[in-house]
């Protein structure tokens, strides 16, 4: 059916609500977030349904595909904005320059590694004192102290050379 006036519209959309409420709930896991984006979906139906071809698909499924596709917008935009936001709270709390560039080589680095060398040199414990707190023996302290600075230094020093380029 071809959709020729707003009414017909309308009408389409208020039959397959329901519908499209259902799948996107099973798509977001989450009943707030698909109401939110079932009413996205509406509007952009309402302003795109001259681009609507029924010869092409069904209504339900060109209503799906863009529901679909509002859903992987938002995920890949909540995904910028958390990138952007960590980003941010370590700038403030690494203040600008060399600080930002150690927190990204400490990403490089495993948990079993990147915790003792945070330990050590932002908090002051002794080798003693991470060995207590990891519970493992002072010489495997040590020994992932060597590995994470080898690799830390490494990166850093990459980091330089590409800089100087």
């Amino acid at each position: 059916m071809k959709i020729t006036t707003p009414e017909q519209l309308s009408v389409l959309l208020h039959e397959h609500y329901s519908f499209l409420y259902a799948y996107l709930v099973k798509l977001t896991l989450h009943p707030a977030e698909a109401e939110d984006l079932a009413q996205d979906t509406m509007i952009r139906c309402i302003e795109r349904y001259a681009q609507y071809n029924p010869k092409k698909a069904a209504f339900t499924t060109w209503m799906i595909q863009i529901a679909t596709n509002l859903w992987i917008d938002k995920k890949r935009r909540k995904k910028r904005e958390h990138m952007y936001l960590n980003s941010r709270q370590l700038e403030w709390k690494l203040g600008e320059g060399p600080g930002l560039e150690i927190a990204e080589a400490l990403k490089t680095l495993k948990d079993i590694h990147r915790i003792p060398v945070v330990l050590s040199y932002y908090y002051g414990y002794s080798y003693e004192e991470i060995a207590t707190i990891c519970q493992v023996s002072t010489g495997t302290v040590k020994s992932r102290m060597h590995h994470a600075m080898t690799k830390l230094r490494k990166e850093l020093g990459d980091n330089e050379t590409q800089q100087a380029r």
